[in-house]
C-alpha cells in the first residue's frame, strides 16, 4: 500500500506534541521554599576569629529567604540577644563558652527588612572591640530571628551562636635583640656544647645545662632599650625530665637591681621532649629594659636543663 506523505507528517507533528507536554517541566521548589533562616546559622560561618586590633571587628548578621523563589512584598524581620541560651549550648555540645561581655561589642539594630524582590535582608552589623576580650576565654553571642511578617521561621536556623575561639595578634620574637646572662654557667663555659647561650640560639635540637641545681638560680635577657613583652616560651631539652623547670617567676627590671613580678608559675610539667609551652602575661604589657627568670623549683635532679627560652612582643 502507498504511504500518504501528508499523514505522515501530520502524525509525527502529533507525535512530537505529545512528548512535548508529557516532558514540560514542572516549577522548581526546594523544601525549604519560602521559609525564613539566619545564613550565618549554617555550617561554621558563626565561627570568628578576631584580629587584635584598636579598631572594632565588624561582623554582618541578617535573615534570607530559604528555597529559590523570594516576595514581591517587603518582609520586616527582627532579632534579639538571646543569653539564656548559652547554658544549653555548652551542654548539647560540651563546650565551656563565656557569653560575650556587653562591653565588649556593639549592634547596629535588632530589626531589618528583606526588600520586596530580594532574598536577603539589609545587614545588620555586630562590632566586637578584641582588645577589651580576656585572652584564653572562648566566646559565644547568640543572636536569634525572632518574627519575619512574610514567611514561616525556620527553626533549625533560627539562631546564630557566634563564637569567638580564637584571637589573632601579629607577634615578633625579640629574644635576639637582648644579652643573655645566668647565674648559673655550664662548666664548659657560654660557648661549650651545653654552655647558656644555647638557651637562646633559636634551636631546640641544643640545650643549657648546669650542674648543683639551687632554689636562688636566674637566667635573664637584657635589651638596649625597655620594650613590652606579651609572652614566652620554654622548651624542654632531650634528656630526663627530672631536670626541667617545674616553679619559677618572671621578673621585670628597668635597672637590674628593683624587680616587679610579671608572672609565676608551679607544678608546671613537660610530657613530651623538645615540648614547646606557651605563656602569655596577664594584664597590659608594662615596658622593661631586664627581663629574668627566678627558678625555685625544678622536677628533683640536682641538674638543671632547658632546650630554649623565647620572649615574644605583640604589636
Amino acid at each position: 500500500m502507498e504511504k500518504n506523505p501528508v499523514l505522515q507528517v501530520a502524525v509525527a507533528f502529533l507525535l512530537s506534541g505529545l512528548l512535548l507536554c508529557c516532558n514540560k517541566p514542572k516549577s522548581l521548589e526546594l523544601t525549604n521554599e519560602g521559609s525564613v533562616y539566619m545564613p550565618q546559622a549554617v555550617g561554621t560561618r558563626a565561627k570568628i576569629d578576631l584580629q587584635l586590633s584598636t579598631k572594632p571587628q565588624d561582623i554582618s548578621f541578617g535573615a534570607a529567604y530559604g528555597g529559590l523563589n523570594y516576595s514581591d512584598k517587603e518582609n520586616e524581620v527582627s532579632f534579639k540577644i538571646d543569653p539564656a541560651l548559652v547554658a544549653a549550648y555548652n551542654s548539647a555540645n560540651g563546650t565551656n563558652y563565656t557569653l560575650l561581655p556587653d562591653s565588649v561589642y556593639t549592634i547596629s539594630g535588632l530589626n531589618s527588612v528583606i526588600p520586596s524582590g530580594r532574598t536577603s535582608s539589609n545587614p545588620l552589623t555586630l562590632s566586637v572591640a578584641s582588645s577589651r576580650v580576656s585572652f584564653g576565654t572562648r566566646y559565644i553571642l547568640p543572636i536569634t530571628l525572632t518574627n519575619s511578617t512574610n514567611g514561616i521561621i525556620s527553626p533549625d536556623l533560627q539562631t546564630t551562636y557566634f563564637r569567638f575561639d580564637t584571637i589573632l595578634r601579629k607577634s615578633v620574637d625579640i629574644t635576639g635583640q637582648g644579652v643573655l646572662t645566668v647565674s648559673n654557667e655550664n662548666p664548659g663555659g657560654p660557648s661549650d656544647g651545653e654552655g647558656s647561650l644555647k638557651l637562646t640560639d633559636n634551636d631546640i635540637n641544643s640545650k643549657y645545662l648546669y650542674f648543683g641545681f639551687d632554689s636562688e638560680g636566674w637566667f635573664q635577657v637584657k635589651f638596649p632599650t625597655a620594650v613590652a613583652v606579651g609572652a614566652y616560651t620554654f622548651t624542654s631539652a632531650n634528656d630526663a625530665s627530672d631536670r626541667d623547670p617545674k616553679d619559677w617567676t618572671l621578673k621585670g627590671s628597668n635597672d637590674g637591681v628593683n624587680w616587679t613580678v610579671i608572672d609565676t608559675r608551679s607544678g608546671e610539667s613537660f610530657n613530651n621532649r623538645f615540648q614547646t609551652k606557651r605563656y602569655e602575661l596577664p594584664g597590659a604589657a608594662q615596658a622593661f629594659t631586664h627581663y629574668r627568670i627566678f627558678l625555685t623549683a625544678n622536677n628533683g635532679s640536682w641538674l638543671f636543663q632547658m632546650a630554649e627560652w623565647r620572649l615574644i612582643k605583640y604589636e
